[in-house]
């Protein structure tokens, strides 16, 4: 009765997945019952829901269980008698590339040395000891960035260009600027259209004027013989030629609020007005001078020469020389300085000085109309402008026109009145004086004075856009052929 009890107990166990208890000293141990049907005790069965708990609440396996049919492996060593599978697990502890690792030839690379020939893989592999990229590249043999690629014959990127992708936009190619720079250059372009039809009536007035004037009887008759009616009728003429265009363009853009102040006050500075007044006549001077060796230097080299427009005139008197003075030195400096400086000028200041020094010069220039004085007008406009910005008044300008002029009929009026070797005596002592005060004083205000800086543009424009869109406008372009065409009528072959 009491091996049935011991008996009993041990099934019981081995059916709840225990370890079976130890059997009572003197009694056999009972063999398990084997169930090759795997027939359940309808009386014993259990629902999933109860076999489920049961198989997870098992404790492991040990080495007093030979029943391996569940997980048999768990708690069992690796590469031991009780794994058959031991020759294929249980790397983690074998040294690599040895007999008990059956796959040791594709693995354990850690401990191996690059491009051997235990390692099969190694010729795409290495690259640490391999050169730097450009020579080698680990995604085929392709030339390093920048190069000629047969497979994509595509040249190197050049400046300007990214390796992104990004190309310029081409030249034709319309790019849209923001609203500040085309509200910019729409303004330019006002001031550019607005000049140069004041230089197409500046150019095509004398051909009028000339045309009117034939259809008077007798007009040319007193014109030529008169000089006191040459003179006065050459100041009118001046006045309305340069003057009424001018004027128009300056009513258009007062009223297009482009034009700004015409800085009609008192300079800044008296003292540095004084300097750049001396200072501005010295550049005029040079000016005169640089335009007569051009001048030789082109006739000299290639056979051409520039010439002026004739002028018959001949000062007299004291009546006729005050009256030349008025016609040449004071009706121009007011007029001249009103239209370049003043409507040229001013309206431009406010998208960079330094561009609107170098438009107003240049329409000055081209207003002479002969290479007599082409040259020395874009000396003398640049000099004048730079005189008007530093003082803050254009009658820093008129002063420097008039004084300009004035040596000129001064100069005239020597040849006129006395012998050719004191006229030419005079014109040089005279010139020689005011080359020396400008140089003095030029000196004097760059070491006493703080130099005036041109300001920076105030514009999103650049240099170019500037310029493109004053010079290239239709009224503009018109206006230089018509200049340059004026201009090689006194040009001799």
């Amino acid at each position: 009765m009491e091996n049935m009890q011991n008996n009993a107990q041990n099934t019981q166990a081995a059916h709840n997945g225990q370890g079976a208890a130890p059997p009572a000293p003197g009694t056999q141990p009972v063999q398990p019952v084997q169930n090759p049907q795997n027939v359940q005790n309808p009386q014993t069965a259990k629902t999933p829901e109860q076999a489920a708990p049961s198989q997870t609440a098992r404790a492991p396996y040990t080495a007093q269980q030979p029943n391996f049919a569940q997980n048999p492996y768990v708690n069992r060593a690796p590469n031991s008698a009780q794994n058959p599978y031991a020759q294929n697990t249980g790397y983690a502890n074998r040294a690599p590339n040895s007999a008990q690792n059956p796959y040791a030839q594709n693995t354990g690379y850690a401990n191996r040395v690059p491009n051997s020939a235990q390692n099969p893989y190694t010729q795409n592999t290495g690259y640490a000891n391999r050169p730097p990229y450009g020579t080698q590249n680990p995604y085929g043999q392709r030339p390093p960035y920048g190069a000629q690629n047969p497979q994509n014959p595509r040249p190197p990127y050049s400046q300007g260009q990214t390796p992104y992708g990004y190309r310029p936009p081409a030249p034709n190619t319309k790019v849209y600027m923001s609203p500040e720079k085309l509200r910019d250059q729409t303004q330019i372009r006002r001031i550019s259209n607005a000049t140069g039809l004041a230089v197409i009536a500046f150019t095509a007035l004398p051909f009028l004027i000339s045309f009117a004037l034939a259809l008077i009887p007798g007009f040319f008759e007193v014109y030529e013989t008169n000089s006191i009616f040459y003179i006065c009728f050459n100041a009118l003429y001046s006045t309305v030629v340069i003057g009424v265009p001018f004027y128009c363009v300056y009513r258009f853009l007062r009223k297009r609020q482009a034009l700004g102040e015409l800085n009609l006050g008192t300079p800044v500075n008296g003292g540095v007005t004084v300097l750049l007044i001396f200072a501005a006549l010295m550049c005029c001077m040079v000016g005169n001078y640089a335009t007569n060796f051009f001048s030789m230097f082109v006739e000299s080299i290639f056979g051409i020469r520039f010439i002026s427009p004739s002028d018959d005139f001949a000062i007299t008197g004291g009546a006729t020389f005050l009256l030349r003075i008025l016609q040449t030195a004071v009706l121009p400096a007011l007029i001249e300085e009103f239209a370049v400086r003043g409507v040229v000028m001013q309206p431009l200041r406010r998208y960079g000085e330094k561009f609107a020094l170098l438009m107003s010069a240049f329409v000055f220039a081209l207003m002479h109309g002969n290479m007599v004085q082409i040259p020395f007008a874009f000396i003398a406009g640049l000099a004048i402008g730079y005189a008007v910005i530093a003082t803050g008044s254009m009658w820093t300008g008129v002063i420097i026109h008039f004084c300009n002029n004035l040596i000129a009929v001064c100069s005239e009026a020597a040849y006129d009145l006395l012998p050719e070797e004191a006229a030419a005596l005079i014109t040089l002592g005279l010139m020689a004086l005011v080359f020396v005060a400008g140089l003095v004083c030029a000196i004097v205000y760059a070491k006493r004075y703080a130099r005036v800086p041109l300001t920076k543009t105030r514009t999103q424009l650049d240099t170019r856009e500037k310029n493109r869109a004053f010079l290239c406008s239709a009224p503009m372009i018109i206006a230089i052929i018509l200049l340059v065409l004026e201009t090689i009528q006194y040009v001799e072959f």
